[in-house]
Parts: C-alpha cells; sequence; structure tokens
C-alpha cells in the first residue's frame, strides 16, 4: 500500500507480467510560492535603499531563482524637465495613437534601451550570513530587466528558516527623472515547507 501511495499503482499486462506507472506526489506539506520586495528608488547615484522579505512562522521558504523588474518613474511633461517633447508627422500620429503622451514613449524607450544600473547585496538574518562577498552589479547577478535571462537559478536550493527575515539592499547607479521615484521589484521563486522544524 506504502509504494502504491507513493509511486502509483502496478499493472498487469496482457503477458500476466506487472509494470509500474511510477510517479512522485507532490508532498501535501510544500507548496510553490514567491516572496517579494519592492523598493522605491530616488534616482541619484550612490543612494542606498533596502527592503526585507519576513518569513513567516508556518513553515520555513526554499529559494530556488532570483529575478527583478524595473517600473520607469511616472512622467511629470518631459524626460528633460521643463522642456516639451514633440515628435515630427507621421510619427507624432503613431505614438499618440499608443500613448496618452509622447513622454510615455520616450521613457519606454529609455527604459527598454538603456535599462537600469544598480549593485544589490542579500542578507540572511537566520543565519546572520550575506549571499556574497560585496555588491554585485545587476547585470552581472541577475540580468536585464527587459526579459534576458530575468531569472537566475540558485547555484543550490536557499533555505530559509521561519520567522527570518531576507535584507535586500540596493545601492543606485543609475540616475535622473526616468528613475526618481521609480519601482524596483525583487521576486525569490520557489516554495513553502509548511511545519518545518528545523
Amino acid at each position: 500500500m506504502q509504494y502504491e501511495q507513493r509511486y502509483g499503482p502496478r499493472y498487469e499486462q496482457p503477458n500476466g507480467q506487472e509494470y509500474e506507472q511510477r510517479y512522485e506526489q507532490a508532498s501535501a506539506k510544500e507548496i510553490p510560492y514567491d516572496h517579494v520586495a519592492v523598493l522605491r528608488l530616488l534616482g541619484r547615484a550612490g543612494n542606498r535603499v533596502e527592503d526585507t522579505v519576513n518569513i513567516s512562522v508556518d513553515g520555513a521558504f526554499v529559494a530556488t531563482s532570483i529575478g527583478y523588474s524595473f517600473i520607469p518613474a511616472p512622467p511629470t511633461g518631459g524626460i528633460i524637465e521643463g522642456q516639451a517633447i514633440t515628435l515630427p508627422p507621421p510619427f507624432d500620429a503613431l505614438v499618440g495613437a499608443a500613448f496618452n503622451d509622447p513622454a510615455d514613449a520616450a521613457r519606454c524607450l529609455f527604459a527598454r534601451f538603456c535599462g537600469i544600473d544598480f549593485t544589490y547585496s542579500i542578507i540572511d538574518s537566520g543565519t546572520g550570513r550575506e549571499l556574497q562577498n560585496r555588491a554585485i552589479h545587476n547585470i552581472a547577478g541577475l540580468g536585464s530587466p527587459d526579459g534576458a535571462r530575468p531569472f537566475r537559478p540558485m547555484a543550490k536550493p536557499m533555505l530559509f528558516l521561519p520567522r527570518s527575515t531576507i535584507r535586500i539592499v540596493v545601492d543606485e547607479v543609475s540616475e535622473g527623472p526616468l528613475f526618481e521615484g521609480a519601482q524596483l521589484f525583487f521576486v525569490l521563486h520557489g516554495y513553502k515547507m509548511l511545519g518545518y522544524l528545523p
């Protein structure tokens, strides 16, 4: 009975020999889960921002990969403060059909082709250890926010104990109105181990 609960039933072939339909059943105590940290940038090089992720008391968290994304700051009337953005025809009509403000289109293009630069470090308070020996540039460690290598698999799945916190520290490199008030999302993909006792 224990065999069938774990691997599935045995079946009898026409010649009388048994064969097994093996499949692993997911543990009822492990559920997919993502932890998210959100950081609001100031658009000043050297500025440090951080956020913490709290691991709940109902179980440990195992991180299997990490990713991030970047949402540019909302437009304030132009990429360069005080200057209007105008486009020659027929680009004005094309952009106007997709965007309410040409500044929106300009910011999308800047975000797509210029991206964002920052350095980051991750600290596990459960063990008191940093997960790197020094801050890492985002392209070197995570890839670019436009979808090129957006999820970095962990070299080995990382266990975070219940009641611990994960601190994510970011030092801004990119600066300017495009990044002033922008949001940076860090996502730890993995699963919860409910009822885990260290």
